[in-house]
This record gives C-alpha cells, structure tokens and sequence, in this order.
C-alpha cells in the first residue's frame, strides 16, 4: 500500500491539509444464523461426550477398536472446535468483566474524593458477568467476526476503517471487530503517521476530521503534540445545525473537552473544515462498494480479511485514483497546449499528448 501512497505523492497527490476517518461495516463470509451461546456449546459437548461413548461401546462389542476409528476422530476434532469456541467466549467475558470493574473502582475513587455521584449505581460483577453470559455468542463459521449494527439492519461482518485525503486518497486502512468507532481514533492516527513515514517524512497531516462516533473526552486527552489537528463532531449532525440555529455560535461557559470541540465546530473556520468530510470519505466507501462490488468478504478471520482483501481494495482504489488522475492532467496538458496554438489551427489534441 505504501509503494502506491509515493507513487501518488510523487505525481501531485496525497493533499493532507484536511484529512478524513470513518468506518464502514462489511459481511463476512459467514452467516448470522451460525451464532451460538456458550451454553448451546456446553450442552453440545455434553451431547457429543454421551453420544461418543454409548456409540462406541455398542461398535466395541460388534466390529473391535478399528471399526469406528475414523468416526472417532472426526468426533475428536469437533469436540477440539467446540473448545476452542467455548474458550474465545470466556476470554471475552474476562475481558469485560474486567473493564467492569475498573470503572467500579474508578466510581469509588471519585465518590472518595467528592460528593456522590449522581444517576442509576452500576451493576455488580456477578451480575455484569451472568448478563454477559446470556448475551454472547460466537459465529462457528467465522469466530472472529461479529454481530454490527447499520443503518439499515444487523449484519455478521467487521469494521474497515480508513482515513483519506482532501483528494480521496486512501492513506491508512485497518479492520476491527469492535461494532463502533470509539477506540479506533489512536491506532488510525498512529497508521497514518507510520505510512507517511515510509513514504516522505516530511509529509504530515494538519487536520483530521471525523464524525461523532470517534468523540470522545479519552480519546481528546489522548492526543499527543506530534498528532494532527483533530476536529471531531460530539454529536450527530442533524443536532449540530439545530443547535448552530439556536444559539449561533455562542462561546461556551463551562470549558468542558466536549464544549469546546462544539465550539469550534460551530465557527465559520471549522464549519468550512468539517464541511469536507462528509464529500471527501463516504465518497471513497460508495466507489468501493458500489463500483467496484465489494460488499462482502471472502476470506475468513481477522488479520486474512484485513490484509488479503480490505486493504487490497484500497491499494486498487488508490491505483485507478491515480490512473484516473494522469489521464486527466493529460488531457488538461493537451487542452492548454491547443490554447497555445491557436484555434486556427487543425491538429488533434491527443496527437499534441503524443
């Protein structure tokens, strides 16, 4: 990917004064009905263990050890996938719950140093884990994948993302299974600087923009002094140009991160900034999809759909972005140099490009 990012530096594009992040849900070759519970896993394995040895001391009795040796392993391996299933869900359950109790010790901590917090008392761990419990599944087909919400329904797929230049330009692109872009702002941030770097050191980006899905005050603290400029909406669009209506661009009080950001969301500068990025990324997710038909993954597992295909697809849209933007400084070339000449005279354009 980084050998086309120099190719297109060196022809004029990668234009990094405004940059866009956004991300995109993608099927995965797998379907929504192969989900299953840990409990469903757990009495499958009870079921495969009974049915295996009632099975096998029947054929025992009737044909010896050898009749049913390749049944066996056949059992062997399911049973060793179902472990395995079994063992993803509860790597995931520790996971949470341990998230869980961070903020429960978080909680105490601030109620220690102040006044009582306000609003419903979280749960405790053995209920946050029994919930977890119900509510997980894993997909027998693919397991890294997931369950994602879109606009339109739920899909078993991952999260492509990818940060683009002012002129379209695929500069970083990274898969997740997380369904939302909330913690996907620092490792696209630390992708593009690391691309850049291959490609020029000299190249950086000053403003990166995103939409409210990345907003968050953890992920405004955690910007470092060589990041670039990141204008991210707090809420959703729609709420902003109500809210710029009513109060048109009133300096907030409490100087609060999410205030702030509102603020100069809402000045003419980061109006015209924010402007572009609606027309800068979503454009690039519609060509990928739309034109060039890739709405579906074909390989399975993380790191094979992330390496092998999403950012195949972008390195191919950089390439016919590339392609598209030589024939047209061609022909711009052949125009200017017919203007040179004079209309009086009778040679063709492309014979000029010649």
């Amino acid at each position: 990917m980084t050998q086309v990012l120099s190719f297109c530096c060196r022809s004029g594009l990668i234009n990094l004064d405004t940059t866009s992040i956004d991300g995109t849900k993608i099927k995965a070759n797998a379907s929504p009905l192969k989900n299953r519970s840990e409990r469903w896993i757990e009495e499958e394995i009870a079921r495969y263990l009974r049915e295996s040895e009632e099975t096998g001391s029947k054929e025992d009795e009737l044909y010896g050890l050898q009749g049913h040796k390749n049944e066996l392993l056949t059992q062997e391996e399911r049973l060793r996938k179902l472990q395995e299933f079994k063992e993803i869900l509860a790597n995931e359950r520790r996971k949470k719950l341990e998230n869980h109790k961070e903020k429960l010790e978080e909680r105490k901590r601030q109620e220690s140093r102040c006044s009582k917090r306000r609003g419903r008392k979280p749960l405790k761990a053995e209920e946050v884990e029994e919930r977890i419990r119900k509510k997980a599944k894993v997909n027998l087909t693919d397991p890294e994948s997931r369950i994602m919400k879109t606009n339109t329904c739920y899909l078993q797929g991952y999260n492509a993302q990818a940060v683009v230049s002012d002129d379209q330009v695929i500069i970083a692109a990274e898969v997740t299974q997380e369904c939302n872009d909330g913690r996907q702002l620092r490792p696209m941030i630390e992708a593009t600087k690391e691309n850049l770097h291959e490609v020029d050191d000299s190249l950086k980006v000053k403003t990166l923009l995103g939409d409210a899905g990345y907003f968050s005050s953890e992920n405004v603290k955690g910007l470092k002094t060589d990041d670039p400029d990141v204008l991210l909406a707090v809420s959703k669009e729609y709420k902003n140009k109500r809210k710029d209506e009513d109060e048109k661009n009133v300096i907030p009080m409490s100087l609060t991160l999410a205030s702030l950001m509102e603020y100069r969301l809402h000045t003419k500068e980061g109006k015209r900034l924010y402007r572009k990025r609606s027309i800068t990324v979503e454009p690039v997710f519609g060509h990928i999809k739309e034109v060039l038909g890739f709405d579906r993954f074909m390989r399975r597992g993380l790191l094979n759909v992330c390496i092998c295909e999403w950012k195949l697809k972008c390195t191919v849209h950089n390439i016919l972005k590339l392609w598209r933007y030589g024939f047209n400084k061609v022909r711009k070339t052949c125009e200017a140099k017919a203007i040179f000449i004079g209309t009086g005279q009778d040679q063709d354009i492309e014979a000029i490009a010649l």
